[in-house]
């Protein structure tokens, strides 16, 4: 039953519509910027979704480089596909089916928090790298944001905070101890990468009432929520939302968010 809900393949059509326009979109492409991939002949983008790092690291690599997404979701890959990308694979990590030191640059976006033991992700990843070869990844930063802490107030209402928190931590272990840059840091200096590097960008968020509430439902807690309870209840529970936001906010509620992008060398 948990993995109906911690699957991405509901979610799939709205991330790309709207997450990765306006969350997503801008720190791929600062990754891929950080990463130098002009002389890449190998990109690997682990988590790629729907693919916009994926597409970004395409358009700056040189045209005969080798640019493969891979994602446990297939709905995620087939927009992926949509998008005019073509070495794609479903994956997961632990378990990467590459053989050691085949590629120049490995992305990951926002992927560690879901990775149960994030030190044996890191290690699997790292191993695929050439001498050389470099790593990069985003993590959400520590700024606070009212409107979700508000979303989250009402998702209370409806479900037990407790329950709430310990679907959170099922879905994404790691996503509140990569908020620290030092964390990260360590994480990468502890599988043997150097000349590491974590750089803090914020970014300003700019979303209308109901986009953010569409992207809320379809977050990983909003679908856990919809799996727990009837759906009377659930629609109950977005009509609240939509009414208590309109009430309390200006629209559009936009907003900043930090991102934590972290770069490290093969030796």
């Amino acid at each position: 039953m948990a993995g109906k809900w911690t699957s991405y393949d509901v979610a799939a059509e709205s991330h790309d519509r709207l997450a990765v326009p306006t969350f997503f979109d801008q720190p791929a492409r600062d990754l891929v910027a950080k990463l130098d991939l002009a002389s890449a002949a190998s990109v690997l983008d682990i988590g790629t979704g729907s693919g916009v790092a994926a597409q970004h690291a395409a358009e700056v690599a040189v045209t005969s480089a080798r640019v493969v997404g891979i994602d446990p979701s297939l709905e995620m890959l087939r927009i992926a596909r949509s998008h005019g990308l073509r070495c794609l694979a479903v994956a997961i990590t632990p378990g990467l089916p590459f053989a050691n030191r085949t590629f120049d640059r490995v992305l990951a976006s926002f992927v560690l928090s879901h990775i149960p033991s994030y030190e044996d992700g890191l290690l699997d990843i790292t191993r695929l790298l050439k001498p050389h070869g470099r790593l990069g990844v985003t993590c959400w930063g520590s700024i606070e944001n009212e409107y979700r802490a508000f979303w989250q107030s009402l998702a209370e209402r409806f479900v037990n905070k407790q329950i709430l928190a310990d679907s959170t931590r099922e879905a994404l272990p790691w996503e509140e101890w990569f908020t620290e840059p030092d964390h990260l840091a360590n994480a990468f200096q502890a599988t043997g990468l150097i000349g590491v590097e974590v750089h803090r960008v914020v970014y300003t968020i700019h979303a209308n009432i109901s986009d953010f509430l569409a992207l809320r439902e379809a977050s990983l807690q909003a679908r856990f929520m919809r799996q727990a309870l009837s759906v009377s209840e659930w629609e109950r529970f977005k009509e609240t939302a939509a009414m208590e936001f309109h009430s309390r906010f200006t629209d559009p509620i936009d907003h900043t968010r930090d991102v934590l992008i972290a770069i490290g060398t093969r030796p």
